[in-house]
């Protein structure tokens, strides 16, 4: 608005101008002619026609009379050394003004000539600007006789330039203020729009990516609104677009079991999921690739090749983590960064390690009485088989042997079969206070030889399951065997049931040697023993319990362990109801 108003007045100004100095001419030219046609009247009617100096003033006032609409003229006739002879402004020729012009020193070297912007007196002594004329009369030689000086008042040609000065200000002023009136209304039309439109970017810079903005014009404005709705519509969509590719990429990330670390080319961290932090059990702060490849022990010379991948495991808090270390280059030549992939492959190894101490368990526990069948048996090749006495010793510890043998291959068979999930069971609904009581009968007799009691807190009630009874006879069995074997003589193994909401709770507790806290978490693995000399001695081979736990997790049951060192072990039962099944 301000270079629209700036504009305006430059015209003004220059359209002012050039009509003032256009009027000023007008009016100058004007008043040379009146000045010319005067002199020349001056010539005509009182020069040709008083031949006489000295009558040129009584023909003045003729001439003055006959002359009467030019009263802001006064004539004047000099000599030719400028002094005046008569004047239209003197009543006699005793009183005569003198000059001293331009026009006049022109006049005198034979040369009419004007002169303007002269001050004078006019005769009430008022001071006037005057526009003078000269006019040289020559005789018959051509020399100059008369001068002719005339003056016109210019005061009115001034004060009609000054009027139109003044006119063309207000009209000045006017056309700025009607201006400046349709500069605000023609400026809102354009720069409220372009307003609006900043504001709508301004929030679509911020995120906020629902602006639109209402099309008024079909002009360039309008245009630019549609393009700035079509912009902010595609804006939109493609945001959205990304942000649910983010999102889904996120949840994969985050909900993956393997851990993501990407780095940049300086070695800052741009995104780790969660499950980093809980392998390497670290907060944020301390993640970068200078502290990753430290705590990996890789120099990070061996990883500028962007070819180079590096697989390296590191142990961290018990557990073993493989490090897979990436880089990735956007363009062919430099490495952008690293990619860090992490794999918990704690249970990988144990599994490892399980396997090789179930082969080495394996291969002892079939070593030991392969041993005696083989020593008995060449002892009895060599000689023994004569003493008959001695030959049927041997051939009872082959005996025993081969039994123990047997039973490791049937335990093993069993538990072959649990993860193959290829046993048989044959559930039916059973009283589990009856079943407990049956294996109390079974197991009493070997308690009491060794001066042990079992007792059983009876409930007045069925406790019905689905179960196949013989394998919960086994787990029965199994944890009563154990709790007879690891107590001493005059020691009580005691089963209680407890019936709970939806499942029966079976416990039996004995004051046996008990087990260390460390333990309990292992008891239920194969070949697993707390004791294993003495284990070995009670003829126990690791795999009663895993057997146990693999029954009860088939009849969607569980087995808990509770045990303290010197002071017995409490092994519960959990089953459930069969109504609830």
């Amino acid at each position: 608005m301000f270079l629209y108003l700036t504009l305006v007045l430059i015209v003004m100004l220059v359209s002012g101008t050039f009509i003032i100095v256009s009027i000023n001419k007008q009016e100058t030219d004007r008043a040379h002619d009146e000045l010319v046609q005067y002199a020349n009247y001056i010539e005509e009617q009182i020069i040709d026609q008083y031949n006489v100096p000295e009558e040129f003033q009584a023909g003045f006032t003729n001439f003055i009379v006959a002359n009467s609409s030019a009263r802001n003229l006064r004539g004047h006739i000099l000599d030719n050394n400028g002094k005046t002879i008569a004047s239209s402004t003197a009543a006699d020729s005793e009183v005569l003004p003198s000059f001293v012009n331009s026009a006049i020193i022109s006049a005198i070297n034979k040369k009419a000539s004007f002169n303007s912007g002269r001050k004078g007196y006019d005769q009430n002594s008022q001071v006037k600007e005057w526009i003078s004329y000269a006019k040289p009369v020559f005789d018959k030689s051509q020399q100059v006789k008369y001068i002719i000086f005339v003056q016109m008042d210019a005061t009115t040609i001034k004060s009609s330039l000054t009027r139109t000065i003044g006119t063309i200000c207000i009209a000045v002023l006017l056309a700025l203020a009607l201006t400046g009136l349709l500069g605000v209304i023609f400026a809102s039309t354009i720069t409220d729009p372009i307003a609006l439109l900043t504001r709508k970017a301004n929030l679509l810079a911020k995120g906020r990516l629902e602006q639109h903005v209402a099309v008024k014009s079909n002009d360039e404005i309008g245009q630019l609104t549609r393009s700035f709705n079509i912009m902010a519509k595609e804006l939109r969509k493609t945001l959205t677009e990304m942000e649910s590719q983010n999102n889904k990429l996120e949840i994969i990330m985050h909900n993956m079991t393997d851990g993501i670390l990407a780095f940049d080319e300086r070695g800052v961290l741009l995104h780790a999921n969660k499950i980093c932090y809980e392998m390497l059990d670290i907060d944020e702060v301390k993640i970068s690739l200078s502290w990753l490849l430290n705590k990996i022990g890789v120099d990070k010379n061996a990883i500028s090749d962007k070819n180079n991948d590096i697989d390296i495991t590191i142990e961290e808090n018990g557990k073993y983590i493989n490090v897979n270390l990436i880089p990735y280059s956007v363009s062919r030549r430099n490495i952008n960064g690293i990619i860090a992939v992490l794999h918990d492959i704690t249970k990988h190894q144990q599994l490892d390690d399980m396997r090789k101490e179930f082969v080495a368990n394996v291969s002892h526990e079939i070593g030991t009485p392969l041993t005696t069948v083989m020593g008995y048996t060449e002892l009895l090749l060599d000689g023994a088989i004569d003493d008959k006495e001695l030959a049927i010793g041997f051939l009872k510890e082959i005996s025993v042997a081969a039994e123990r043998m047997k039973l490791l291959r049937d335990d093993l068979l069993d538990l072959s079969r649990f993860d193959t999930k290829v046993n048989k069971f044959n559930k039916t609904i059973i009283d589990l206070v009856a079943l407990i009581e049956g294996c109390v009968r079974q197991n009493i007799i070997v308690a009491a030889n060794k001066n042990q009691k079992i007792t059983f807190d009876k409930p007045n009630k069925e406790m019905l399951i689905f179960a196949d009874m013989g394998r919960i006879n086994q787990v029965l069995t199994n944890i009563v065997s154990n709790a007879m074997k690891y107590s001493m003589e005059n020691s009580t193994i005691k089963i209680t049931v407890e019936e709970k909401k939806r499942s029966y709770y079976v416990s039996i507790a004995d004051n046996g040697i008990g087990m260390p806290k460390e333990a309990l978490n292992r008891i239920f693995e194969r070949f697993y023993r707390v004791d294993k000399a003495r284990s070995r001695a009670l003829g126990g081979n690791g795999l009663g319990l895993a057997i146990a736990k693999e029954i009860m997790d088939a009849h969607h049951g569980r087995i808990n362990a509770y045990s303290e060192l010197g002071k017995g072990t409490t092994m519960v039962l959990i089953f459930p109801k069969y109504t609830d099944l």
